[in-house]
């Protein structure tokens, strides 16, 4: 081997959340979209790649890509309405209600991301395109539904719980899943079918927003010159879709966080919930597997954020105990 061969190749990229990046034509906030055209600008700049910030699907409350309603989900937040068959078949943005309209120009002109106003619009925006293609695809079994049904049996590994948590979320009005009846929370199979039967519709709303988010981050990884880099943040957030459907694999007894420093004299408590390393283990690290594997089919590549946090983790109990760093087993 020569001493070339052993010296990585060095480049240079940019890192940016994928919000931060909206342009003239998004709906106040960065969408998929917009990601060809900043790799353009980073390609002529001489950059090789664009390192963003997690994409997944956020509560409606938080602002943080680290604290997400699933390990999997795009955030339907950053889907581009304009590039949607089924909004532009109704006309686009006329199609929406004197309200939404003026949400929309208020998001498109605010300096800052309104998380809220963007929510509103873009949900009502996909609520409108999801009925067209219910009524006009959907029912005909056109070969877009087709298409769909395709990638619903592809992504069925993580799309199903994902969905159908989706939808008792909104059921429940926002409710963490530790508030839901019982039979859910322990997600008893004669609850989750009845569930399954009577949301039915709504299900398919939330699979139809992560195929359209599917397709359009596939176009813009082929339209974008250089290459995409993810982040992967090393711990989930209690209320996803991911704890409640694996929940014998995490502690609630205590929460994930950091020790005092230099930057606080309390640390940081992230109220995130502890992996049980035991249970991981037996068997064979398989969600852990699937987060890496989903993550490596959506970036040409991505960093482990807090990767340190899977050696050991900082610990606080949630009786008041002493708090201390606790290393895999």
């Amino acid at each position: 081997m020569t001493r070339s061969s052993r010296i990585p190749v060095r480049c240079a990229g940019t890192l940016v959340p994928l919000f931060s990046i909206s342009s003239e034509t998004s709906w106040g906030i960065g969408e998929i979209a917009d990601l060809p055209r900043l790799a353009s600008w980073c390609a002529k700049a001489g950059l090789s790649f664009v390192q963003l910030l997690p994409i997944h699907e956020m509560p409606e409350h938080e602002t943080s890509p680290y604290s997400a309603l699933s390990a999997m989900a795009i955030d339907p937040q950053f889907i581009s309405l304009a590039d949607v068959e089924d909004f532009g078949a109704l006309g686009g943005e006329a199609a929406l209600d004197p309200a939404d309209r003026l949400a929309l120009d208020a998001a498109r002109s605010a300096a800052t991301v309104q998380y809220a106003l963007v929510r509103q619009v873009k949900g009502a925006a996909l609520r409108l395109a999801f009925d067209r293609f219910d009524d006009v695809e959907w029912r005909r079994d056109s070969n877009r539904a087709r298409a769909f049904r395709a990638f619903l049996e592809q992504q069925a590994w993580w799309l199903d719980d994902y969905a159908l948590f989706r939808s008792l979320l909104a059921h429940h009005g926002g409710r963490s899943w530790q508030q839901w009846p019982e039979p859910l929370r322990r997600r008893d199979a004669d609850a989750l079918a009845a569930a399954r039967a009577s949301l039915a519709r709504d299900v398919r709303y939330r699979q139809y927003a992560q195929w359209l988010a599917h397709e359009q981050w596939q176009a813009a990884r082929r339209l974008a010159p250089v290459k995409l880099f993810g982040d992967l943040p090393f711990m989930v957030g209690t209320d996803s879709a991911d704890v409640w459907s694996r929940q014998d694999e995490f502690r609630f007894d205590v929460s994930v966080g950091v020790p005092p420093d230099a930057f606080s004299a309390t640390g940081q408590d992230w109220q995130l919930p502890a992996y049980r390393w035991d249970v991981f283990a037996a068997r064979d690290f398989d969600w852990l597997r699937c987060r890496a594997r989903r993550t490596g089919d959506l970036f040409d590549g991505y960093r482990i954020d807090h990767l340190v946090g899977f050696f050991r983790t900082y610990l606080r109990t949630k009786d008041g105990g002493p708090a201390q760093f606790t290393p895999a087993d």
